[in-house]
């Protein structure tokens, strides 16, 4: 760990802790076999050697972790599972105990404890595709780092990796995410229990400033996402949620808001478009929730929320910043009411904040926000959070900088959705990509895309951008069957009397297939190169019509020709 960055984790701790205010922070870090398209690693639970690979990650972990003990224990049973899931444990204290006995890797499970005390308890299990670890929970952002580092650490002794690679080389996370959990050293500890006012603000906090919804998010957002907004639901929800917080707001204010009630009116607005509050981007089924059996550390009443929209990042030092990122919210929310009404972003929310520029300049909002409450993020930890988002590609004709950018791109769910409900991975149409156009200081108001001109709209100061989507592969199945790819994508602008032509493929110029994944980071940068040609002469450029803007800021490819202007 960089001593800049331990240092930065130090002083938000110290910030937290003169504040007065305690807030424990867990995370849900998922690993794959980036070299393997096995089931085990693509989208099943179990199979191939990932109870070997899983063993083998809490071994590592228990021996860097001093007095750390090991135990196989019952995992989790999901409907239409034979048997539990194979499960580990790994429990240590703070002050160096002898360690327990080492457990063998085939040895029979043992129940989980029903009561954990001073000690820290993290499982090893799996989950389609990927091995899961359930961070011991920890007091202060310095300690959750640390841990997030043996983790790594042992993932990779394990050959397990946070990213992988696509044939064609690009570069996506472990696909399991990496959601972040929010409680205290005991259920009654919670902020969300010693402070009832602050659940409903970090809802309308999170509606206010969708950046916390998407900068962090993986591919797959929206409505069909493991972690869809209250406002990507159904109508009828949405409207709901709105006369809930008041009147939960007035209870807290007089003192009658016990976590009970938080989470009986809550618990049925914070769900899916199934209605799973399981996938929600804010999860409250282990806020006080009387259902889940009461066993130990499992039972529902633990006083925690858990918060889904969050990709499974590649470093252990991005979850630390992000962990620290929304102690911090949290911290501001206790320390200063927030009862901003709820925004209705309509069309806005999934196309204005699809593109990155304007999600950059709203997470720089939360940071301005966080910085007037004197609970500051420090540099080091911000440009860790910047790094969430991949930085594109930049081309320059004089002074004039255009950058593109993997924008978000919103998949719709392909059938269904009570259908797919009991299946470990849903299906989604994941055909369309969705990319940012942005020019920052001098430059043109347009360019011309596949043909056609394609206006730039000012989306933050001295910032003009525009969303591009097309599809990039024919899916089966999938919708609008018939409907080709549109690759490559071809842009062209001018400035200073140069013109350029960018050409992006989605798959290798050539056609045919690739050569199995790439066997390493330079094999993946290789084959993402080739997919770029940029070509840079004099003159300018033309276009035939204008693009029909079926929202604001985002143009379609897939429509049709009777689109132009």
């Amino acid at each position: 760990m960089k001593d800049e960055l331990e240092a930065s984790l130090a002083i938000h701790d110290d910030l937290l802790e003169r504040r007065g205010v305690d807030v424990w922070i867990g995370a849900e870090p998922t690993f794959t076999r980036a070299d393997s398209v096995e089931a085990a690693w693509t989208s099943e639970s179990e199979g191939d050697d990932k109870l070997e690979r899983a063993y083998l990650l809490a071994t590592d972990f228990a021996n860097a972790t001093p007095g750390a003990a090991l135990t196989r224990i019952v995992g989790r049973q999901f409907p239409g599972e034979p048997d539990p899931r194979f499960s580990y444990g790994v429990r240590w204290r703070d002050d160096v105990e002898a360690p327990g006995a080492r457990a063998l890797r085939d040895a029979a499970p043992l129940s989980p404890p029903s009561e954990l005390g001073g000690d820290h308890w993290l499982t090893v299990t799996p989950d389609p595709g990927v091995v899961e670890v359930n961070m011991a929970p920890s007091s202060s952002a310095l300690a959750f780092a640390r841990q997030a580092q043996r983790v790594w650490a042992a993932a990779s002794s394990a050959g397990l990796s946070a990213i992988r690679y696509r044939f064609n080389g690009d570069l996506v996370d472990s696909g399991g995410g990496g959601q972040i959990s929010i409680g205290g050293s005991r259920p009654q500890a919670s902020p969300f229990v010693r402070y009832p006012h602050v659940l409903p603000a970090l809802i309308r906090y999170f509606n206010n400033h969708p950046a916390l919804s998407y900068w962090f998010a993986n591919e797959c957002v929206g409505s069909a996402s493991q972690g869809p907004r209250p406002d990507e639901g159904t109508r009828e929800r949405w409207d709901e949620l709105g006369i809930a917080l008041g009147w939960l707001e007035r209870l807290a204010d007089r003192g009658e808001l016990p976590p009970e009630t938080l989470w009986h009116a809550l618990g049925p607005l914070l769900v899916d478009s199934a209605g799973n509050s399981h996938r929600a981007e804010i999860n409250v089924e282990k806020l006080w929730n009387p259902h889940i059996a009461p066993h130990g550390v499992r039972h529902g009443k633990m006083g925690i929320i858990e918060l889904r929209s969050v990709r499974m990042p590649d470093r252990p030092m991005m979850l630390a910043a992000l962990a620290v990122l929304f102690r911090s919210i949290v911290a501001r929310l206790i320390v200063s009411h927030y009862r901003s009404p709820l925004i209705d972003w309509h069309d806005e929310l999934h196309d204005r904040f699809a593109l990155p520029a304007v999600l950059s300049r709203d997470l720089r909002m939360v940071l301005g926000d966080l910085d007037e409450h004197g609970l500051g993020i420090p540099a080091p930890l911000r440009r860790e959070l910047d790094v969430w988002r991949a930085p594109g590609i930049t081309c320059r004709l004089g002074d004039a900088t255009m950058t593109l950018r993997p924008a978000l791109e919103f998949w719709p769910l392909v059938g269904d959705v009570a259908s797919q409900e009991r299946a470990g991975a849903r299906l989604v149409d994941a055909s369309t990509q969705r990319i940012e156009i942005s020019l920052e200081g001098p430059g043109p108001d347009r360019i011309v895309v596949a043909g056609r001109w394609a206006h730039l709209h000012v989306v933050g100061e001295g910032v003009r951008s525009v969303g591009v989507r097309r599809r990039v592969y024919l899916p089966t199945p999938g919708l609008h069957p018939g409907l080709p790819p549109a690759d490559p994508l071809v842009i062209e602008w001018a400035w200073a009397g140069r013109l350029q032509r960018i050409e992006l493929w989605a798959w290798r110029p050539d056609g045919g297939p690739y050569a199995g994944l790439p066997r390493d980071e330079a094999d993946a940068i290789a084959r993402r190169q080739e997919r770029i040609k940029v070509t840079t002469i004099p003159g300018n450029v033309s276009g035939i019509g204008h693009w029909t803007e079926m929202r604001p800021f985002t143009i379609d490819l897939r429509a049709s020709d009777g689109s132009r202007q």
